[in-house]
């Protein structure tokens, strides 16, 4: 079984358990917005093929949202993938998210009939990483909903 360099990149850098601080904004899936302590545990599917992930966020004490994410070297349209399921809308969108590396940053983007949203995950180095969620709606500058800095554990 081979690895494309491009999953092997992606597996570098995701693989692990990584806690971190989440600052939501006030958006219509979180009224108030407030700060999350957030866990990601990402391990790798299918022999390194693709990179799972498993996702909690905790406030006062209460787990407040999950998510799983599946994450994937397209090598056919040479293009990152990530499907995402999560506790607000647990069935994904039929056409998953894409996305490109630009430097230390992979990006993801989706876009539908409402609006485009952008997922940044920023490796500062190999044990750290920022995080934010954006979205724009149609003829509306970007706003970003949620932004997060993690650690790698252990």
């Amino acid at each position: 079984m081979h690895i494309a360099a491009e999953q092997q990149r992606l597996n570098d850098a995701m693989v692990g358990t990584w806690l971190g601080e989440l600052r939501s904004y006030p958006s219509p899936w979180d009224p108030k917005g407030g700060v999350a302590l957030g866990r990601t545990q990402a391990r790798l599917a299918l022999g390194g093929l693709s990179l799972v992930s498993d996702y909690a966020e905790e406030r006062d004490g209460a787990i407040t949202f999950r998510g799983h994410g599946v994450y994937t070297w397209d090598v056919l349209h040479k293009i990152y993938r990530m499907y995402w399921f999560d506790s607000v809308q647990p069935a994904p969108t039929l056409v998953p998210l894409t996305g490109v590396w630009a430097d230390t940053q992979l990006v993801f983007n989706s876009k539908t009939d409402v609006a485009e949203h952008r997922y940044v995950y920023d490796f500062l180095d190999g044990n750290y990483y920022d995080f934010h969620i954006d979205l724009r709606r149609s003829g509306q500058d970007w706003r970003t909903y949620a932004r997060g800095q993690y650690a790698r554990q252990g």
